[in-house]
């Protein structure tokens, strides 16, 4: 008929249910998940794929081409142990606070149906927290056992020195290798992150003594070589 209204919550025989606003808690959880993954990155510190590689020349006069990782990539190489496990103690808070507020109401959604969108936004927000919680822990565990295990010291070799530019600024990174020059193309280099001045101070071939944390590979103290001193007369 055409003069009848059709009854609410029904389109054209289809019943409609009521959508109910965004809540603010799924807006508060992707501001979570964000800055989880902001911190993830910032311990990691993102070196983008090009970079100034130095490299020590070996004792018959061509370039060592030394065996090393230089960990790029690797969350938390390099960090202070306690900045870490905040970092990671807070990563963790994060992706649980956002996967506690969003299961609810994803599994509420089953049952419920809400917009496509907001059902989008909640799965994303729960993978990312399920990724952000393990990593999270991974770099708290290794950052405890680094405050509490005593430091590990190296007198090596300067082998290679690399510059990045990364997401938050420069990194700086240099390869030591222990022992002495007929070694060195049998052995592999550790590389440690280091801050500008010591870089600066530093040239390949140069030899160093350095105390650092034992999993992190965070640099507590370095004895740089000392200036050659000039011949007097």
């Amino acid at each position: 008929m055409q003069g009848r209204t059709r009854a609410p919550g029904y389109t054209a025989g289809v019943p409609a249910f009521p959508v109910p606003p965004l809540p603010a808690v799924i807006d508060l959880s992707l501001v979570a998940v964000a800055l989880g993954s902001l911190l993830i990155l910032r311990l990691a510190h993102g070196a983008l794929p090009w970079g100034h590689l130095m490299i020590a020349v070996g004792p018959d006069g061509r370039p060592m081409r030394p065996r090393v990782k230089w960990h790029l990539w690797s969350i938390s190489r390099g960090e202070p142990p306690r900045l870490a496990a905040i970092g990671g103690l807070a990563s963790v808070a994060l992706g649980c606070a956002a996967a506690a507020a969003v299961s609810p109401r994803l599994v509420d959604s089953v049952f419920r149906p809400v917009s496509s969108i907001w059902t989008t936004m909640m799965i994303f927000t729960l993978a990312v927290s399920t990724i952000l919680i393990p990593l999270g822990l991974s770099v708290l565990v290794r950052a405890i056992m680094d405050i509490t295990a005593r430091r590990s010291s190296m007198v090596g070799l300067v082998v290679g020195m690399r510059r990045d530019s990364g997401i938050f600024g420069r990194t700086y990174r240099i390869a030591v290798q222990g022992g002495d020059r007929a070694m060195a193309k049998r052995l592999w280099a550790e590389s440690f992150r280091v801050n500008r001045a010591t870089f600066e101070r530093l040239s390949p071939g140069d030899r160093i003594s350095l105390e650092y944390s034992p999993r992190l590979r965070y640099v507590y103290q370095t004895v740089l070589p000392e200036p050659l001193k000039k011949a007097a007369g």
